[in-house]
């Protein structure tokens, strides 16, 4: 019989992670608004702010990557933690 191995700590910190970046996503263009304040020059900050906003549909697209691969890590750290503990509760109760 095979043995299946998962590494659920792993896979419950790259949910974690991807958590992270999607939020980190979410706050682009917070995050470049105040760097084109702190440039203190008007023509400047005018520029980062174009670039920063221009960038609002590909982001948004890969926020909406990295939330559907973020959900799915989930499910499936989820369900394997379930069958786990399911698993050594049969085992227990056979003892």
């Amino acid at each position: 019989m095979s043995d299946l191995v998962l590494k659920l700590d792993e896979l419950v910190q790259l949910r974690d992670d991807l958590d992270a970046v999607v939020r980190e996503f979410h706050n682009a263009d917070d995050f470049s608004d105040s760097v084109a304040d702190a440039t203190g020059h008007d023509e400047l900050a005018g520029h980062v702010r174009d670039f920063a906003h221009k960038w609002n549909e590909k982001r948004k697209s890969m926020t909406e990557n990295v939330e559907n691969v973020q959900k799915v890590i989930a499910a499936v750290a989820d369900n394997f933690t379930k069958v786990d503990g399911d698993l050594a509760k049969a085992l227990e109760e056979k003892k």
